[in-house]
């Protein structure tokens, strides 16, 4: 029997220790058939295989993003970037040429911004004068606050008796008017329920096309994370695109915690669905973010005494989703960017674990059986972002057998406004190197669109430790610089065992689903500073070719 495709003359770095370096590789019917030297992977093809000449360039597994917004990336497309927008005249120029293109009294919607690159502090004002009559809302990058118009606030019925929603904040002026800049969900809702929404079908065209520069990153897999009120929605489009024989991606869909009464009571399990999309984890926020001062704390920010940012989830509200969660058989994914917020989840998790009502998804005691036959272990529980950690915490990750799903690339951004917001606390932020060597398994990500989607610039980042312009000289806190081996682990196998899939993806070895990319040099061999050049001129998901950067013209 031959294989459909066979990839040879490459340097193929597996991450499988059983062959960690090969030549070639034979994939049929969607797996991966045999990996090995040229001469014995040649005499698998016959004569109706498709043969890619690898011509000595490396190939890696696909890699898997495992913290996104997929359906964000696909509308983000579709708005004005600010992202990087280090001129705040620049930033008004972009949006007022979208107003001018936009017709009377049409939304404009951006997203990207940050304040921390300005030496001002943006108010519904500086929107007024370029966008009198058509509502402006435009989102940070970290997506948990929105900056607005008048137009918009009016239109959402906001003033001055709007009272602060729960765990949110509808900031003022002097005079109690809002400023036009609202912080968290509950405040940001206020205005975003009255945003039009495009309807489904061109919501589902729109992340086709976000699929097709997924592959040309060199992404055969992602993570998706609940976006406040479009999880339910996402969760149909990816189902719409797998009907109509365009999900080209391996999904796992987080549940949003709010829908895991509904999840609960139809006997949904984590891994159900199939080989392309599954059931995930219930997603939860414990806190806010950095920039948008509202990472949960355990002192106040350094810039802003007094301030110890936002418990989005209170911790006992966080205990009782977790136990409503281990009943239903879910593992629990939670935000947590403040090191108060990721010790209050970590403390929970512990409780959680030592308490005979868990069912312990994650770790020690019964495990949950699954009824797909793709799951092969649980899935473990998960702190998204773990930005910052208290010393005393550094090894509890390990202890308690949670996977740190991080975002490298955030590093580029956050370094400078982290050593002003938190001072000496900031040598524990993105603490990779610490991490690992306490021994806790790191996934990583991109959250794109709140950061690049590119996933070698979360590679270069986590090796180098430093931002775009090649800073800090020897990157920040270079002692938490971690290997370019370590780093693929995290794109790879990391996401693998956080879908209780390692028996099925992250790396190139037989009986795995056939996901590969070869790039156009090798990360092995070039300068660190040079991996964010780094091109993918093949990709192949399900063992057909998705992707070839010499098709793209």
């Amino acid at each position: 029997m031959s294989a459909d495709l066979v990839l040879f003359n490459a340097k193929i770095y597996t991450v499988d220790p059983a062959l960690p370096w090969a030549e070639a590789a034979a994939a049929r019917d969607g797996r991966i058939l045999a990996v090995g030297s040229n001469d014995e992977i040649l005499s698998l093809a016959g004569d109706n295989t498709e043969m890619i000449d690898g011509n000595g360039r490396l190939l890696l597994p696909g890699l898997t993003d495992s913290h996104l917004h997929f359906q964000q990336i696909a509308e983000r497309r579709q708005q004005v970037s600010l992202f990087g927008a280090a001129d705040f005249e620049q930033v008004r120029q972009m949006v007022g040429t979208a107003v001018s293109q936009a017709k009377p009294g049409q939304w404009v919607q951006g997203w990207g911004w940050d304040e921390n690159l300005w030496d001002h502090v943006p108010t519904r004002l500086d929107l007024d004068d370029i966008a009198p009559n058509n509502p402006v809302a435009l989102a940070r990058m970290d997506m948990h606050t929105w900056w607005v118009n008048s137009a918009a606030l009016k239109l959402a019925g906001v003033t001055r008796e709007t009272a602060d929603p729960p765990e949110s904040k509808i900031e003022r002026d002097e005079s109690g008017q809002p400023t036009g800049i609202l912080r968290e969900w509950n405040a940001i809702k206020l205005v975003r329920t009255h945003v039009p929404e495009p309807d489904e079908a061109t919501l589902a065209d729109w992340m086709a096309d976000a699929i097709a520069e997924a592959h040309r990153l060199g992404l055969t897999g992602i993570h998706d994370q609940r976006v406040e009120n479009e999880g339910d929605q996402s969760f149909r489009l990816f189902q719409q695109l797998r009907r109509d024989g365009r999900l080209q991606l391996r999904v796992h869909m987080n549940i949003a915690a709010e829908m895991l009464p509904q999840a609960a009571a139809l006997g949904l399990e984590p891994g159900f669905g199939d080989d392309r999309l599954w059931v995930g984890h219930i997603k939860a926020f414990a806190d806010g973010t950095m920039g948008s001062r509202t990472a949960h704390m355990l002192a106040p920010f350094s810039d802003d005494p007094g301030n110890t940012g936002i418990a989005v989830t209170p911790a006992d509200e966080l205990w009782q989703l977790a136990v409503r969660a281990s009943e239903a058989g879910f593992p629990i994914s939670v935000h947590a960017i403040g090191d108060r917020a990721v010790r209050e989840v970590l403390d929970v998790l512990a409780e959680l674990r030592s308490s005979k009502v868990a069912k312990s998804p994650g770790g020690e005691g019964e495990l949950v059986p699954h009824s797909s036959s793709l799951i092969t272990s649980p899935m473990p529980h998960r702190i998204e972002h773990v930005q910052l950690l208290h010393p005393d915490d550094l090894g509890r990750l390990a202890q308690l057998g949670v996977v740190a799903a991080v975002q490298p690339v955030h590093l580029q951004t956050d370094w400078p406004t982290a050593d002003k917001v938190w001072g000496e606390r900031a040598r524990y932020t993105y603490a990779f190197r610490t991490l690992l060597d306490k021994g806790t398994a790191l996934a990583f990500g991109s959250d794109a669109p709140v950061a690049p989607l590119n996933p070698m610039a979360g590679i270069g980042t986590a090796v180098t430790r430093q931002d775009a312009h090649h800073q800090p000289a020897n990157g920040w806190y270079p002692q938490e610089k971690i290997s370019l081996e370590e780093t693929i682990y995290a794109y790879t196998m990391g996401p693998a065992i956080l879908s209780g899939k390692q028996a099925f993806q992250g790396s190139v070895s037989p009986g795995k689903w056939a996901d590969l990319i070869i790039l156009n040099q090798n990360l092995f061999e070039i300068d660190p500073d040079a991996i964010v050049q780094t091109e993918v001129d093949v990709t192949v998901f399900n063992g057909k070719v998705v992707h070839r950067a010499d098709a793209d013209g």
